[in-house]
């Protein structure tokens, strides 16, 4: 009975995970992949359902001589913008959203190999209590010239 319980278990969970990932599958290609514009997603993309006052950790390796275009953006569900900041690896701020009007999207053309971390944050909503759900997206892409 015990297997049983826990199979059954297992496969709700499996379905349950499988609609989450749908979600913010559809939500990316529909609303974050068209802010890339004429640029060609780099690799993977990532995205995740994240509640309002949590943050993430991205690192991306970049390529001298290379146009990189960041999307990050946060769906409906959150009543505030998703703030984003790039760092390089010695921990020098590249760009803030937050001080460009919570901009969606970053342009950037890389003049050394160099490493950099990605800061997403969802802000706190009003109701601490109840906090809000929602997918998160960041996209790389490349500019081909």
């Amino acid at each position: 009975m015990k297997k049983l319980l826990f199979f059954f278990a297992f496969v709700v969970g499996l379905m349950f995970s499988n609609n989450v990932h749908s979600q913010c599958k559809e939500f990316t290609e529909q609303d974050v992949m068209p802010l890339l514009g004429d640029y060609i997603i780099s690799g993977r993309y990532n995205s995740i359902r994240l509640f309002e006052g949590e943050e993430m950790l991205i690192f991306k390796t970049l390529s001298k001589g290379i146009n990189y275009r960041f999307v990050v953006k946060g769906d409906k569900e959150f009543p505030r913008k998703v703030e984003f900041e790039v760092e390089d690896w010695d921990g020098n701020k590249m760009f803030q959203n937050k001080r460009q009007n919570f901009a969606e999207v970053w342009d950037y053309t890389c003049d050394k190999p160099q490493r950099i971390k990605i800061y997403i944050k969802v802000p706190s909503g009003q109701n601490v209590s109840d906090p809000k759900r929602g997918c998160v997206s960041l996209l790389t892409g490349i500019k081909a010239d």
